[in-house]
């Protein structure tokens, strides 16, 4: 005949159990709530004692006027322009030079017009310079001519967002 080895449990009372659980929440709670409040009450008294160590201010109803010189400084002083520098005047470097853009450069002249043709439609000044390499020719897709810097800072932008590369070149007039 089998037998089970196995150690047998007596029955507990399922009440007994469960009041133990529910005395240990209670004690629990009720430590921490006395804990916190205990935390409360130690930091309350420290904030007190700092607002009593600040000074109070003084208010006191005396408007004190600023004394204001430069509008009688200003009208006398008068800075004289001498002629001789106001005649040499150098020519702007600026003035000598233009910008142009080069997007691409091509063998086959239908891909550099299609080039083109994609710049034309970005609103850019645009043209084809043919060149000649070591007998190869190849066909340079130019913007311009841009007058200044922020023409050209302009173009490169709208090149930038259509994902173009460009290589900007100061050409001389």
């Amino acid at each position: 005949m089998p037998q089970d080895f196995a150690k047998r449990r007596m029955p507990r009372d399922k009440n007994a159990k469960s009041t133990s659980q529910f005395s240990v929440f209670i004690s629990g709670f009720i430590a921490g709530v006395f804990l916190s409040f205990s935390i409360y009450l130690w930091q309350g008294n420290r904030v007190t004692e700092i607002t009593m160590d600040i000074p109070k201010q003084t208010i006191s109803n005396k408007v004190e006027e600023m004394q204001w010189d430069f509008y009688e400084i200003f009208p006398k002083s008068e800075v004289q322009i001498i002629e001789e520098y106001r005649e040499q005047q150098e020519p702007n470097i600026d003035d000598m030079f233009f910008f142009i853009l080069q997007t691409g450069s091509f063998q086959v002249e239908v891909d550099a017009d299609a080039r083109r043709a994609e710049l034309l439609l970005l609103g850019l000044d645009v043209f084809i310079q043919e060149v000649e390499i070591e007998g190869e020719t190849w066909y340079r897709v130019m913007v311009g001519p841009l007058e200044n810097e922020l023409a050209r800072n302009r173009a490169q932008d709208k090149l930038a967002q259509a994902e173009i590369a460009s290589l900007p070149l100061r050409v001389r007039n």
